[in-house]
Parts: structure tokens; sequence; C-alpha cells
């Protein structure tokens, strides 16, 4: 049976991607894992893999802009033959464009007078009165993208005389950064989001980072022994490693962290799969190839997927403490503050000790405060907990 190959989901920040290059031929055997096709986003160029293997059927043209799971294409068994319409998979993926055996430059022109943009640009401007024709587009080859649209709305709505400053630069909330905006606002609006801080005795953490760098031979970054921690606290409250899908609540039966990474444009999650059961030094190793790829722009589709909860660590940025937001569909996500000293009372003395913030955002609809506070708690102490920590050497 054929196989579709599918424009995939390349994380919270991207709603489609265009087809830059075949890496195969079509009717090319291919292996299972094969890099067949590379999709460029705002952010990065990605490979997207054979599944399974077979001989490559090209559906998409070179230059197509694909929503997530567009038809891309097609496996076939030998002596298969691919579906003769898109309609023939009974309608799960949605309509790409089609190859065709020759093509011009002229015919991929849009004729005079049209205005290439997305459906869902072409919806918004319609509803608002936005004059397409006026607009630039930030898309692939200039389309014209919902950002764009919703810049439009937003310059209409903000005009020189309501404006009484001296405007630097007018910068389109458009790319990347619109897409970052859209998916927040959709958190933020859709989720009911309560943030639990409290802070913690951060010497025995800062100790034993340094015995588990002596006794496995590596360097240890904290976002790995946040995710490892928050990991296993998740595993405990598997109310909090969960996501709403219609009126249900789906406790999921993997822990996944995804950890937020700076890139120049905005910000990218990679995704460390079963984290709560992986030992130490594979955490180590992936948080350092994911921070390379992600910075590089060389992430692929598997690194951004399938994270049900996240860590967020500005205390690289000097940040003590703040509110992170939810990453959807998530339940959760752990911010984490500097580690510094401060002025602490023991006894009856005030004596400067290391100490870092914790702030626990979590959606009220899974879970209750309690809950939360229990799950912050259990985080707290792993970090605090020095025979827990000296035992992730063992591959705990």
């Amino acid at each position: 049976m054929a196989r579709a190959i599918v424009m995939p989901s390349l994380g919270m920040y991207t709603a489609e991607g265009k087809l830059v290059k075949w890496l195969k031929g079509g009717g090319a055997r291919v292996e299972a894992g094969e890099p067949v096709v590379e999709i460029e986003t705002e952010k990065a160029v990605y490979e997207v893999e054979a599944a399974v293997g077979g001989l490559l059927h090209q559906v998409a043209e070179l230059g197509a802009n694909l929503p997530v799971e567009a038809l891309i294409g097609y496996i076939l068994a030998d002596g298969e033959t691919p579906p003769s319409s898109v309609s023939d998979d009974g309608g799960k993926f949605l309509r790409a464009p089609l190859a065709r055996a020759t093509t011009s430059a002229a015919a991929m022109e849009p004729a005079r007078g049209e205005v290439r943009a997305s459906p869902i640009a072409k919806r918004l401007a319609a509803e608002h009165g936005i004059d397409l024709t006026r607009i630039s587009g930030s898309g692939p080859g200039g389309r014209i993208v919902e950002a764009d649209v919703r810049g439009a709305m937003a310059q209409a709505a903000v005009t020189p005389a309501t404006v009484p400053y001296r405007i630097r630069a007018r910068v389109p909330m458009a790319g990347m950064r619109a897409t970052i905006a859209q998916r927040l606002r959709h958190s933020l609006a859709t989720a009911a989001s309560l943030t639990l801080t409290r802070e913690i005795r951060a010497q025995i953490l800062v100790s034993a980072r340094t015995r588990l760098q002596e006794v496995l031979g590596m360097e240890i970054s904290y976002d790995a022994l946040f995710a490892k921690i928050f990991g296993v606290a998740l595993r405990e409250h598997p109310a909090f490693n969960s996501m709403i899908e219609n009126d249900a609540i789906l406790v999921l039966d993997e822990v996944n962290i995804g950890f937020a990474v700076a890139v120049p444009r905005g910000l990218m999650v990679p995704v460390i799969h079963n984290t709560d059961r992986e030992p130490l030094s594979k955490i180590v190793a992936a948080v350092r190839e994911l921070s390379g790829r992600a910075l590089a722009g060389k992430l692929r589709p598997d690194d951004v997927t399938g994270g049900t909860a996240s860590i967020s660590n500005l205390g690289a940025y000097g940040v003590d403490a703040f509110t992170p937001i939810l990453n959807p569909p998530q339940s959760s996500i752990l911010g984490i503050g500097r580690i510094t000293e401060r002025a602490v009372v023991e006894g009856r003395a005030i004596v400067p000790a290391a100490s870092c913030m914790l702030s626990l955002t979590f959606d009220h609809r899974v879970a209750d405060g309690a809950p939360a506070a229990q799950l912050l708690d259990s985080v707290a102490r792993g970090m605090t907990d020095s025979q827990f920590l000296e035992g992730l050497a063992k591959g705990g």
C-alpha cells in the first residue's frame, strides 16, 4: 500500500514550509529513514525522511508552499501505482500543488493582477477590508501570509495621527516573530495558566554538578540537569504531563522535555525524548547536539516534535525569576532563574548562600494549585538532594 509523505509539524512556531529540494529523483529506491526532501521554514531547512523503504513518487513540486499535513509524495512498493488523485487517500491529507511533467518559469508566475497569498491570508483580508495588492509578502517567493495581513491590520488601526511619538522604525510583525506571537496569544487565550514560584538553596546542585562532571568525564550543562530533574518529577506527578483534546485530558505515557534555545530570529524548542528514563550522560549529549543544530538552523522535524512539557532557563541572562508561558498543547513549563548568592537566614545569623528561583506555569484545567505545588516541591527536592543527584551518574 502506498505510504504518504506529508509536511510534518515542525514545532509550535511553524505552520507551513516551502519545498526547496528533492534529495532523490522520482522513481528512485529509498530506504526507511533516508532523507528524501528538504523543507524550508522561517527558521531553518529540514530534511524529511522516508518512513518505509520503497520507490519514491513525487507529488508536490519545487517551490510549493505546504501547510502541515499537506501531501508531498508517496513511497510505493515494487509494481505499485500511486493513487490517481489526492482524494484516493481517504481525504486524510490536505491538497498540495501537484507535480507536472513540464513546468515553464512563466507558468509558475502568478497571472497579471493575481495576488499570491495563502487561503488564511485571503480570508482574513476579506473579513477586515485589507487590500492585498498593497501588502508585501514575507512568505516564500513573496507570498502573503497571515502575519502580513495582521501587520497591515495593525498599521491601519494605528495611524500616525494616533501615535504622537517619533518613530525610529516600523518593523512588520512577520515571519517567525509573528508566528511566535500568534501561538503565545493562543496559549494565553485558551489555557487557564497559573504560575507558582519558590526559591531553593542551590549549593548542593552546584557541588553535585561538579562531582558528576568528574565522574562522567564530560561537561554537564544546567539545562541537562534541569531537564532530567523535571522529567523525573513529572513521572511522579503525571497529571501535569498531559494535554487537553476537546473535552478530555490526555495523560501521556512518555515524558519528553523541550528546552528553549534562543536563536538569532527568535526561539526554538528542541525535545529530549524519554527524559525521565534516559541516563544523564545521554541527556547531556542530546542537549549539546540539539542546541548546536538549533543555532546552526539544522534541526530535523523529529528534533522539535513530541514534547510533553518544557523548561526555560534564563539564568545565563541574569534573570532572577519570570513567568514562563505554556508551550501549547502542553500543560506545564518550568522556568529557572540564575543561580546566585543571596542573603539567607541560618539559625540566628544572616549568611550568603547560593540560591535559585523556580517558576512553574501549569494549565489549571488539568489540575489544581495543591498538586502543582507538590510537583514543584518534587523538582525542588530533586535539586537539593545530594544522594539523588549523585545517583544520576549511575544512569538513574
